[in-house]
Formats: C-alpha cells, sequence, structure tokens
C-alpha cells in the first residue's frame, strides 16, 4: 500500500470537487413519493448539503433507462416524478434543478446514460410504446451478461448515433446547463450482436476498430453539436478506471473490452474533461494511485476529475489521502459516487470553499467588478447584516454568472481562496449575513464578479467594513472565551485575552518543528489586550502558555 502523508495539504487556489447525484432507482433522488413539492424539497437540501461541504460541481443524472428528466420530444418524462411514464409534472426537474444549482453556486451538469437503454426490473417501463425499445426495436439490441439482461441501442448504426447527439443537442439549445457528462458511452461488453450492423457498414475494418470507431464517432458528434449550440457548455465523460492492463493496473479494460478510446477523444478535443471511474483503494491489486496517476499523465492539456468511489467501505477511510494524492499530482479535481455516500462525511480537506479548476482553452470574457459595495444592520431587526450593491447597466449580466464575496484580514489583503465566504448567484445584487459570535473586531468585505466559465474579475469592488465592540466578547463568562487575534494592518496585530485570574503568559510562534518566543505578559482579571508589531506570517500557529494553570492555547492561521 502507498502511503500517502495524511495531513491536510495547503490550501489551493482552484479545484473541481463534484459528486454523481443518482435519479435512476431513485439512488439519491427523487424520494420514494410522488409529490411533487416533496422531491423540490428534498432536491433543495441535497444542494444545501453539498454547499455546506464545500463542493462546487454536481453531475446530476437526466437520462436513465430511456426516460429523461427534462421536456424532449425524443424521449418521455421519468415515471419517478409522476408515477407514470411520460406524464405531466407540476415542474420541470432538469429546470428546477439547474435553478437551485446557480442559487447555490455550484456548477451542474446533465449526466446521460448514452447508450445503454434499460436495465432492471420497471418493466412497466421498457414496455410503455413510447420507449425506444418499443418505437425502434431495429436499433436496440438484448445484452445478458452474468445472468444480467439490459438493452442497448447498436452504436454501429449511423441513425443511433444521430439521435443520441440530437436528443443531447436539443436540451443543451432548451437548458442552461454548464456542461454534459456522458456515462455508459461504450459497448457493454465483447460479446455483443451486432452482427447485421457490422455486416452493412463494417466495410472490412476489424470489429474491435470499428467499434472504437462507432464510440469515438458518437463522443465527436456529440461534441460538436453541443458546442455548435453552446460553445461554453463543458463536455465530459466517465470512462472506466482502467484504459489498458499494466502493472498494478488490472480490470475490466475500456480499450479492448467495451471500446473506450478515451485518450483519442481527449487527444482530439473531443472533451473537455474526463472523470475516471478510479473506483479502488490505496491498496488494491488495481491502485487508485497508479491509475489516478497515468490518467492525469496522459491528459493530452484536458482536464482529469479523478472519480473516488465513495461507496465502498473499504475506500471510505482513504478519501482525504485521496485528496492529497489528487494534488500531488496535479489533478483537477475529484468526484464522488455518489451523493448518499457522502451525505454524512465531513471533508477534512475541503475547509475552504474554491471554484471549479479554469479551462483555459474555452476562453471567456474577465467581467466587470461591481461597485458601490455597501454594508448595514438589516431592517428586519434580526441581527442580520445585508450588503448590497451595483452592476454597471451597459455590461452584459450574460457576462456575469456569480458574485464573489470576500471576508478579508485586513482592508489591503488579497483574495486568497481562503478568504472567499460565499458564491452568489448573478440574479442578486444583495446578500444577508449573520455573524452570530464574532471572533474579531474588524471585518473587512470586498465582492468581485464571476463569469459562467468561473473567470473572476481583474479587480473587486470597493472594500467596506464592520467593527464590533470588543467588549462585546467579555460580557460574562470570560473563562471560556478564546482569544482572539485581530489584524490591524501590516504587521501590527491587536490580542484579546479573557482571564478570571492574575497570572502569566507567553506567546510563542510556531513553524513545523521550530519556534520563538514572542512575547511575554502578566494577565489580570477581566479583559486584556496586547500590541504585537510583527510579522505572524511567518508562523503557522501561535501557542499560548498559561503558567500559572498549566494551560496551552493554540490559534491556527
Amino acid at each position: 500500500m502507498l502511503l500517502i502523508q495524511s495531513t491536510i495539504i495547503s490550501q489551493i487556489d482552484r479545484e473541481t470537487r463534484a459528486v454523481w447525484v443518482a435519479t435512476n432507482y431513485r439512488l439519491d433522488w427523487p424520494p420514494p413519493t410522488y409529490d411533487q413539492e416533496k422531491q423540490k424539497q428534498a432536491l433543495v437540501r441535497i444542494f444545501d448539503n453539498i454547499k455546506e461541504k464545500n463542493l462546487n460541481t454536481v453531475y446530476f443524472q437526466v437520462r436513465s433507462n430511456g426516460t429523461v428528466l427534462f421536456n424532449s420530444s425524443y424521449e418521455s418524462l421519468s415515471p419517478y416524478i409522476t408515477g407514470k411514464v411520460g406524464g405531466t409534472a407540476s415542474y420541470d426537474p432538469l429546470k428546477f434543478a439547474i435553478e437551485e444549482a446557480h442559487k447555490h453556486g455550484l456548477e451542474i451538469h446533465a449526466w446521460i446514460n448514452t447508450v445503454r437503454c434499460f436495465t432492471g426490473n420497471e418493466s412497466t417501463t421498457l414496455n410503455n410504446p413510447n420507449h425506444i425499445a418499443q418505437r425502434k426495436p431495429e436499433w436496440v439490441i438484448e445484452d445478458i451478461r452474468d445472468g444480467v439482461k439490459s438493452y442497448w441501442l447498436d452504436p454501429g448504426l449511423p441513425e443511433v448515433r444521430e439521435y443520441i447527439s440530437d436528443l443531447i443537442e436539443e436540451m443543451v439549445r432548451n437548458y442552461d446547463i454548464d456542461g454534459v457528462h456522458l456515462d455508459f458511452i461504450r459497448y457493454p461488453g465483447k460479446n455483443f450482436d451486432d452482427a447485421f450492423s457490422y455486416n452493412v457498414y463494417g466495410n472490412g475494418i476489424p470489429l474491435d476498430d470499428w467499434r472504437r470507431n462507432n464510440i469515438t464517432s458518437l463522443v465527436e458528434s456529440i461534441s460538436k453539436k453541443v458546442k455548435s449550440k453552446k460553445p461554453f457548455v463543458k463536455v465530459g465523460a466517465a470512462p472506466i478506471g482502467v484504459f489498458k492492463n499494466q502493472n498494478g493496473m488490472y480490470g475490466w479494460e475500456g480499450f479492448t473490452e467495451i471500446y473506450q478510446d478515451s485518450r483519442e477523444w481527449l487527444k482530439r478535443g473531443l472533451l473537455d474533461y474526463v472523470a475516471p471511474q478510479i473506483y479502488w483503494s490505496l491498496s488494491d491489486n488495481t491502485r487508485f494511485d497508479l491509475l489516478a496517476k497515468e490518467w492525469v499523465e496522459n491528459s493530452f492539456g484536458r482536464q482529469v476529475v479523478l472519480g473516488i468511489g465513495a461507496y465502498k467501505e473499504n475506500i471510505k477511510p482513504e478519501i482525504e489521502e485521496m485528496i492529497n494524492y489528487s494534488r500531488i499530482i496535479n489533478a483537477d479535481g475529484v468526484a464522488f459516487f455518489r451523493y448518499s455516500s457522502i451525505a454524512d462525511y465531513h471533508f477534512k480537506n475541503f475547509q475552504y470553499k474554491v471554484l471549479p479548476t479554469l479551462m483555459s482553452w474555452l476562453g471567456g470574457i474577465y467581467p466587470e467588478p461591481p461597485s458601490g459595495l455597501e454594508v448595514k444592520v438589516s431592517d428586519s431587526g434580526d441581527g442580520k447584516f445585508l450588503f448590497q450593491w451595483e452592476v454597471d447597466q451597459k455590461q452584459s449580466r450574460d457576462s456575469i454568472a456569480y458574485f464573489g464575496l470576500y471576508s478579508l484580514p485586513h482592508p489591503a489583503a488579497e483574495l486568497l481562496p481562503d478568504y472567499m465566504l460565499d458564491v452568489i448567484p448573478a440574479n442578486q445584487n444583495s446578500y444577508s449575513l449573520t455573524i452570530d459570535k464574532p471572533d474579531r473586531v474588524n471585518y473587512y468585505f470586498t465582492l468581485n464578479s464571476i463569469s459562467k466559465l468561473w473567470n473572476e474579475s481583474i479587480e473587486s469592488s470597493n472594500v467596506v467594513a464592520l467593527q464590533f465592540d470588543q467588549l462585546k466578547y467579555f460580557l460574562n463568562d470570560t473563562n471560556d472565551l478564546k482569544p482572539v487575534l485581530e489584524n490591524n494592518g501590516e504587521n501590527s496585530y491587536m490580542l484579546l485575552i479573557s482571564s478570571a485570574i492574575t497570572q502569566k503568559i507567553s506567546l510563542i510562534g510556531l513553524q513545523g518543528s521550530s519556534s520563538e518566543f514572542i512575547l511575554e505578559s502578566h494577565l489580570q482579571p477581566g479583559q486584556n489586550i496586547f500590541s504585537i508589531n510583527k510579522d505572524l506570517k511567518l508562523y503557522s500557529s501561535l501557542k499560548i502558555n498559561y503558567t500559572l494553570s498549566g494551560r496551552e492555547l493554540e490559534i491556527k492561521f
């Protein structure tokens, strides 16, 4: 087993943090109810939780088993919404999911089961006259593998490839999705009954090469149609984890077994990213770390988001190590399969928000910053602070997708990811914030604009300040209050410490295994304020030693 340092690697600027939200068989959503208000509430709770975990991307499943979760002229609405295939819903599930994702500052990709069109026991769906297997039985091949029956569109038929790409093109045209995420973009395996299409269209090409060409042709068709409609919509795929067997990387081969030439897709720029399904642990014979590194080394300049099998019990304890390793090898992020498997998981490595990794080849504008940022106590009387700002009316709102709100340690601070407080949808020009228990005397805020492709404005808005009466820190049980360190400017700090008794303290700066004495002083009962004129950014943390009580406290930066 490869031992990866388990400590949290320092905060990074950007990282795609994705999760698959599965709708087939209602695995993650919708819940087992046809009450559509309850369905909507359940999805909002999922997005609330995803945002709280500081993830930033959702792969939302919208096509499975030959039905869809959006209005389509090609396929019927999923029975999970109304109880019957093609029922009339009171809302559009994909439209609602997009609106809610964007409200939560999340990027959303429409996850498509591409070639497989049915599996499982829901026979009423398969037998519905509007199902593709009933409308076009000549396109569909029954496949039995390990005793499990499934149905697949034959990608060797040009009309099938056109049908799939047209369905996706229609969705992209009608919905404000951020990406298209292709799953089951493959054959089910070697033993596939496609003799008819091969005899008609094979043209003497070896069967394996012909099948690979068919899948690549399908990927190309989808990519071209998506980009012709909306060049900024990202196109990605989730290939299986093993491209070709190598030492320490054994498994079902994408290239030879199911005809996924995913390296060719990347090399030709047909995809913006892949999220390979590397659902093994760090100690399996098929090792996560070896596969991850090999995918990153063969990205051909496109993005690799490492798919992690969070549903497996032996992988859960290794999630933080895998995140660390993804950063060591410069992957573009991680994706977790699937939502229910991480719903109750606390990510130690995602302490701060970050924006998704940029795709430089997509370009895009750098929007102008907002202006006139103001903050005031809310009129509602609930102790909230209301931020308001302006956007230049000459600038199209289409060029701004979000605003990024930053809480700074001092007015001149750089906009680091650590300071990002929230991502706010562009249709808002106000924001409400509650600070129940202030841990600083002075708070400073600024705002920038963010495009749909996550380009941040070069400049930010003006900086506004909130000040709290420092005496409020010490109203009651001063013994229970933690020390507060306030940055007052360049190399100038104020340390506030409360004490119930007279005693002496010493302050020590820590950096790695080294330490440096900073000051020693006496505490009096009540509030104590110390000025420190030193660059404390030289240290990773400060340690306070209470000589009388023997207590030690650490202030981390």
